[in-house]
């Protein structure tokens, strides 16, 4: 059997040109905060963090956990309220960026009072 394979051109690399100074990718805004949060994961891990920033779609805490990695599953709650599922994305020195699962529903007063609260 005999197969022709396709000949691959050479195409000129496109350089992106830097966005605009204080332009993010972000498409929402992030709310500063400073709350008390609690991180938990499935092998019952459990952290107390300090929230820093807010959106409807993540956030991001400070800590210094040795168990929080990028691209684990954990729990993050504010006061008696249940949980958010979340992933983490990036851990930074004693910054932890993730993004929730889902939006924060509208029904979670205690996240919206956060971010309306802009700190």
């Amino acid at each position: 059997m005999t197969v022709t394979l396709a000949r691959l051109q050479s195409v000129p690399e496109q350089i992106e040109e830097a966005p605009p100074s204080g332009h993010t990718r972000r498409k929402e805004p992030r709310f500063a905060a400073s709350f008390e949060a609690r991180l938990e994961n499935a092998r019952g891990d459990a952290a107390d963090v300090l929230l820093a920033e807010v959106s409807l779609h993540g956030c991001r805490v400070q800590c210094a956990e040795s168990w929080i990695r990028t691209g684990s599953f954990i729990s993050i709650g504010i006061a008696d309220a249940a949980k958010l599922q979340a992933i983490v994305r990036w851990v930074r020195d004693d910054s932890v960026g993730m993004e929730f699962l889902r939006a924060i529903p509208d029904e979670r007063t205690e996240w919206h009072d956060l971010m309306d609260a802009s700190y």
